[in-house]
């Protein structure tokens, strides 16, 4: 083989090795437009530019009592309930997405059991400056709690750069109680 010949196959080498370190650099859509997360601590207000989320409690029941309504829900797991504060700052909204990422990564969504949406805050609309407490219910393993984070945001789609409230629930586990009453949302 002649140098050109050689000087070739090392250039067209060069340039592959370059374009797939150029493709593994380039940021990917998901990279962009994640949420943007907001941290907070349980019994404080977070603020966001949409709205105000203040985490009360939380509680952890095998069974979930919704009022006004029977029987008591079970679960194959455990049901978690947040007891939470929300107030809307500019306009009118709904918080759709409430989720739980355990301490190994594991993302459970919030319940949607037959008569929540009527009762819990996912099914409550926010007015400006009129905060409402109530809950949001998670179905997951009681031992999953300890070192989990809750992850709230307005939207469950299309959240490109919304903000994502993070609030740690905390390195301990809480007692897990045969029922647990979810407290219905209402203005405060």
């Amino acid at each position: 083989m002649s140098r050109r010949t050689l000087l070739n196959i090392g250039l067209t080498l060069a340039v592959l090795v370059a374009i797939v370190g150029l493709y593994r650099l380039t940021p990917t859509q998901q990279d962009i437009q994640q949420p943007t997360p907001v941290k907070g601590i349980v019994g404080r207000a977070v603020q966001t530019p949409r709205f105000d989320l203040t985490v009360d409690d939380v509680r952890v029941g095998t069974k979930l009592r919704i009022p006004r309504s029977t029987p008591d829900r079970d679960s194959l797991t455990a049901f978690v309930v947040v007891d939470a504060s929300v107030t809307a700052k500019r306009e009118p909204m709904h918080i759709f997405g409430v989720k739980i990422r355990s301490a190994d990564g594991i993302t459970y969504l919030g319940a949607n059991r037959s008569g929540l949406d009527r009762v819990d805050l996912t099914g409550t609309e926010f007015a400006p400056d009129i905060p409402v407490r109530g809950s949001f219910v998670v179905e997951m393993p009681a031992d999953k709690v300890p070192g989990a984070t809750l992850l709230v945001m307005e939207k469950s789609i299309l959240n490109d750069l919304e903000p994502q409230v993070t609030v740690p629930l905390g390195e301990d586990a809480p007692q897990v109680q045969d029922v647990v009453a979810l407290t219905a949302a209402s203005d405060t």
